[in-house]
């Protein structure tokens, strides 16, 4: 593990900036209220690391997702790095507030990701989502392998070592059909642990292939949440997770758009935070936060192959919604989120954004603080 501290504080502080670099961190008054399931949260502040940004002499960005660790009172990110931009890593990373505002982000260290037998995972692998186990001193986190493993789920002691490969049910396999399984380019991206650690949380950005399309204008994709035991890696329960459709047309007749499932977190009453990110040419980024139950939805498990008729799907009520345009707010490709800790009496939860190491994008951290539900009896 390589161990350092990059710090970026805001600009009117009084600590210098190591090293000297382009930093944005505002304090902004609490998001338009909606009448949603949870107050709406309050936006103190926003850190901007440029791409470019180089430590060690390996790129920093392509985050996928983030986890915080209470024990540690750091937050880990774990970047999807590929080919040029080097292998998948963690950082660990910490946060500080001052005077009810973001004012300091560092990088404390960065740490490679090895797979089963302690392999170096390829140039061809995308790193997904992350979770800590602090009660286990472990790590979850998710891949795919684009030369032809498809995606995975591993679990390794944190700190290091080889990693061990948790077995996804069949109907995520592409057993040799490309009308099966996990799509390419759509992996296992959201990954948290139910407040109890007992349950790993896993959602694919769409909907598997057999089950349904991806989202388009007119309709939503069928993304399955799954449940597995955290110790057995057995699964608990399947549920289906319908995203939006496509928020917004490009600018031209031809231009990419597409809109999916980016990142989750579960929340102390065991109701989840679910995070769609979606994208036109010519529009930019839209990103939208749902607070999801799973009572009263059918248990798909085993299924191969949902039935989009019979199957009752989790339901989901907006939360607050970052847009195109919205004053004083930079929204970029929005991929993660945590909740953090509680600085102020106040509960934070921390977004990141993926530069996906393009010079036009940067990676945003955003801090909020939030009203949270009182945890299940």
């Amino acid at each position: 593990m390589r161990r350092w501290l990059y710090h970026w504080i805001d600009p009117k502080g009084a600590r210098p900036m190591r090293p000297a670099l382009l930093l944005c961190a505002l304090a902004f008054a609490p998001l338009p209220a909606l009448a949603g399931p949870l107050p709406a949260p309050e936006l103190i502040g926003e850190i901007t690391l440029p791409t470019g940004l180089s430590i060690q002499g390996v790129p920093f960005g392509g985050l996928s997702d983030l986890s915080y660790d209470a024990r540690s009172g750091q937050f880990v990110a774990i970047s999807d790095a590929h080919g040029d931009a080097g292998r998948p890593r963690i950082y660990d990373l910490r946060i500080a507030v001052e005077n009810g505002r973001f004012s300091g982000l560092d990088i404390l260290s960065m740490q490679p990701l090895s797979g089963p037998e302690g392999a170096d995972f390829g140039a061809q692998t995308h790193a997904g989502g992350v979770v800590v186990d602090p009660a286990h001193d472990r790590i979850f986190w998710s891949a795919e392998d684009d030369a032809g493993a498809g995606a995975g789920l591993f679990v390794a002691q944190n700190g290091g070592g080889a990693a061990r490969a948790i077995p996804l049910p069949p109907s995520y396999a592409s057993q040799g059909r490309p009308d099966h399984g996990v799509r390419s380019e759509h992996p296992i991206d959201a990954l948290d642990l139910s407040p109890d650690g007992h349950t790993l949380i896993a959602a694919t950005e769409e909907a598997l292939a057999q089950d349904g399309p991806v989202a388009s204008y007119s309709e939503q994709s069928p993304v399955r949440l799954l449940m597995l035991d955290s110790e057995t890696g057995q699964p608990r329960a399947e549920y289906i997770y319908y995203t939006d459709t496509i928020p917004a047309r490009p600018t031209k007749f031809d231009g990419p758009a597409s809109n999916g499932l980016t990142a989750l977190a579960a929340l102390p009453d065991g109701r989840l935070v679910t995070v769609e990110r979606g994208y036109a040419a010519g529009v930019g980024n839209s990103v939208r936060f749902y607070i999801v139950s799973t009572k009263g939805a059918s248990n798909v498990a085993g299924e191969d192959r949902i039935d989009r008729i019979r199957d009752r799907p989790v339901h989901k009520a907006l939360w607050f919604a970052l847009s195109p345009g919205m004053p004083g707010i930079a929204v970029d490709d929005l991929e993660d989120i945590a909740f953090g800790p509680v600085i102020g009496g106040r509960e934070t939860m921390l977004t990141a954004s993926d530069n996906n190491f393009n010079r036009h994008q940067a990676t945003r951290f955003k801090l909020f603080t939030v009203d949270l539900p009182q945890p299940m009896d």
